[in-house]
């Protein structure tokens, strides 16, 4: 059993190629604020065992937990809760069990069974201008991605989509509204069956489960839930109440990889579609995805694409598409080790804590 000694914490500040609007209105910026954790087992602190990711966003909105919030609460070196701050809670599972992996010489795939194994590609289209919306596509169709989901809002779901499927008559289609849509959208929402959309994903607010409920009697598409999901239970009262058909698996805002596993248990119980879904991860959020997506729970093609596709840096090796696909990473731990220069760069805050009291890392 690995005994933690400290904790090194690092707000990072990674620039961004490209941004994702969305309709639940966190505003999308020309750069990435992230915490990652770094986990020591001796009081060497030059020697990193462990790495995690806490994938909160820049600013609270889509959740609570937010990047630099997240910084200053593992800073203070209390106790963390998982019901009220999971991300953060994930991101010290993460850097427990990369140093886990790494001392047993194994991958995070080996761990879980998928090595050898590899999950299409899905890239996400963000809020946008028609053109821009349709130049983009059109770019990632070309690199390989057979799978787009587009980010939808109140009037702007029938004829956008009209548009893409026009252009692009073979892409499997899904889209994203966030939770923003309402009752008056329905009728929009029944149209896209005939265009071809294959998902529909989280139409309706978390708390509507009855509109969510009348969707899914009402169309073939696969209702998926995201924020309506934020714990194991949440899916039983999706369940009772036939209010999706689909369940959005992230495992760094459901608390960690096990609760992720615990989630996707009953999923599979449910005879539900899981689709693996993604917070704009660096490369080691993404290698966990990587090995997480082969798992034959995740029968829809989720949102898994290399983290260079919004960010101009990282410090953080990243995943492969290749042909489309990606395959389940080998290197021993979680994404092998960053690059220290690159994390110093980036780095705009810091801290290191004592761990050895912390009882929950033990």
């Amino acid at each position: 059993m690995l005994r933690p000694t400290h904790l090194t914490l690092r707000l990072l500040k990674l620039p961004t190629r490209s941004s994702l609007a969305a309709a639940h209105g966190v505003p999308a910026e020309s750069f990435r604020m992230l915490t990652v954790v770094g986990l020591h087992v001796d009081n060497d602190l030059s020697q990193v065992a462990g790495w995690g990711e806490c994938s909160a966003l820049n600013e609270p909105g889509y959740t609570t937990e937010w990047a630099e919030g997240a910084f200053d609460m593992m800073r203070s070196g209390g106790p963390i809760d998982p019901a009220t701050a999971p991300m953060a809670s994930a991101a010290l599972e993460m850097a427990m069990l990369d140093a886990e992996l790494k001392q047993a010489g194994q991958s995070l795939s080996d761990r879980l069974g998928t090595t050898g194994l590899s999950s299409t590609a899905g890239a996400v289209v963000g809020l946008a201008p028609l053109p821009t919306m349709l130049d983009e596509i059109e770019g990632l169709a070309a690199q390989g991605y057979g799978r787009i989901k587009i980010k939808i809002a109140p009037g702007r779901i029938v004829v956008p989509m009209q548009a893409v499927r026009s252009a692009f008559p073979e892409l499997e289609l899904h889209v994203d509204a966030n939770g923003s849509l309402h009752d008056r959208d329905m009728a929009s929402l029944l149209r896209l069956s005939d265009l071809g959309v294959r998902v529909v994903e989280q139409p309706f607010a978390s708390t509507d489960l009855q509109a969510a409920a009348r969707l899914v009697a009402d169309t073939d598409l696969a209702v998926a839930a995201d924020e309506a999901v934020q714990s194991p239970r949440d899916v039983d009262t999706l369940v009772a109440g036939r209010a999706a058909t689909a369940v959005v698996v992230k495992p760094s805002k459901l608390g960690g990889l096990h609760k992720a596993l615990d989630v996707l248990d009953r999923i599979q119980v449910a005879g539900m579609h899981a689709i693996i879904g993604g917070m704009l991860e660096s490369g080691l959020g993404r290698h966990v995805l990587a090995a997480l997506a082969p798992l034959p729970a995740f029968t829809l093609t989720g949102d898994l694409s290399p983290a260079g596709r919004w960010l101009d840096g990282d410090p953080f090796h990243d995943i492969f598409m290749r042909d489309g696909m990606i395959a389940a990473p080998t290197q021993p731990g979680i994404a092998g080790e960053p690059s220290a220069s690159l994390l110093d760069r980036y780095t705009v805050s810091d801290a290191t804590i004592d761990a050895s009291h912390m009882e929950h890392l033990a």
